[in-house]
């Protein structure tokens, strides 16, 4: 799977409202969670490459989207996000574009 893009991103600890555990990567070595920029929530996969994602830490992860001509138009490097998994359970922006528009 190529990426979107690449961010860097934090997950909140537990204590911060976060996840109660690291992501780990599965079986199919990739995060799936709803990726919120400007008020709207796009299908993501945050591409693992077999790392496990300490709580409180900063990464900087390839990002492959469901449906890239829906969320490439709204994004730059720069732009904030949000990661939910039914709350906000991390924060960070977009570093590099990697796909172009189609």
């Amino acid at each position: 799977m190529e990426p979107d893009i690449i961010i860097k991103v934090r997950f909140s600890t537990p204590e911060e409202g976060g996840r109660r555990a690291a992501v780990q990567p599965s079986i199919v070595d990739y995060y799936g969670c709803p990726f919120i920029v400007g008020g709207e929530a796009f299908d993501c996969r945050l591409l693992l490459q077999g790392r496990r994602l300490e709580l409180g830490e900063t990464y900087e992860i390839p990002v492959k989207f469901l449906n890239w001509r829906l969320v490439g138009p709204i994004l730059a490097e720069g732009t904030p996000f949000v990661l939910r998994e039914g709350e906000d359970v991390a924060t960070g922006t977009v570093t590099r574009i990697v796909t172009g528009f189609q």
